[in-house]
């Protein structure tokens, strides 16, 4: 599987979501689970479906549709926020604040949540940087 970005940077084809519904109910049913255990937020099965970031809205993770960064990126036809020209951009800040909380979080996980549930949501700045030519800090 070739590796997919999202709009700000986070590793779609890392995340547990990604393609959820073709990895079956028992996968959908875990992630559930640990995203609750870890990260709190309540979920139902069916929601554990994604064809990544920057697909159309019925095969994207329901909070995705309305991530204004995405919308923009969508809009200008670009594969990540990397690709735009514009300086620093309040969308994509915001966008990307929501996974800065991840490296705390990560420390406590055992290694196989750490790759399951928290890798794909670090470096999301770094990998973005990357895209655009920029050094990863």
């Amino acid at each position: 599987m070739s590796e997919m970005m999202s709009a700000c940077g986070v590793l779609c084809s890392g995340c547990a979501a990604y393609r959820g519904d073709v990895k079956g109910v028992e996968h959908q049913k875990r992630t559930v689970a640990a995203w609750r255990r870890i990260y709190g937020m309540k979920e139902t099965p069916e929601h554990i479906a994604c064809g990544g970031c920057l697909g159309p809205d019925e095969e994207v993770f329901h909070s995705s549709r309305t991530c204004k960064a995405r919308n923009c990126c969508r809009a200008k036809g670009f594969a990540s926020c990397g690709e735009c020209k514009q300086g620093s951009c309040p969308m994509l800040e915001k966008a990307q604040s929501v996974w800065d909380v991840v490296p705390k979080t990560a420390a406590a996980l055992s290694p196989a949540d750490f790759q399951a549930y928290a890798r794909p949501y670090l470096d999301h700045r770094g990998r973005l940087a990357a895209g655009r030519g920029a050094p990863r800090s």
